[in-house]
């Protein structure tokens, strides 16, 4: 039975293991960034992170805590956006410890992906502007 569990062991040892990009973003970190004024203590999630063919990575965020007017309503959360490391080190400012409820974003990911969907590579707060402007 040893011999048994230490070959399977080594025959896991011999399987690649996925490559994560280097760099100071994990999946699971909410982090605060630079917002628009009335988007003051909104929260970003990295969701999944992957790398693109040319091997840059791709950040897949939620976010919550945004006070955008959708249609007599408030738009307060996103469930999913493909942003770039660039987009990240323009707008963080910390990790956060508030705790926070972010959505899932799964389907996002697999709509996304489904559609070869692009990435921003602009700040937050421009990612924000650009949401609000697109649901006027």
């Amino acid at each position: 039975m040893k011999l048994l569990l230490a070959l399977f062991a080594l025959l896991g040892l011999a399987q690649p293991a996925p490559v994560l990009p280097a760099g100071p973003y994990a999946v699971g970190q909410v982090w605060e960034y630079r917002t628009l004024p009335r988007d003051e203590g909104s929260l970003l999630k990295i969701q999944a992170i992957e790398t693109d063919p040319r091997g840059q990575p791709i950040h897949h965020i939620s976010v919550t805590g945004l006070k955008i007017e959708a249609g007599g309503g408030m738009l307060q959360e996103i469930g999913h956006l493909p942003v770039s490391k660039e987009t990240l080190d323009a707008s963080v400012t910390r990790l956060s410890t508030r705790q926070a409820s972010f959505p899932d974003a799964k389907d996002g990911i697999a709509q996304w992906r489904a559609a070869n969907g692009g990435v921003f590579a602009i700040s937050m707060a421009e990612i924000v502007g650009v949401i609000e402007q697109g649901i006027r």
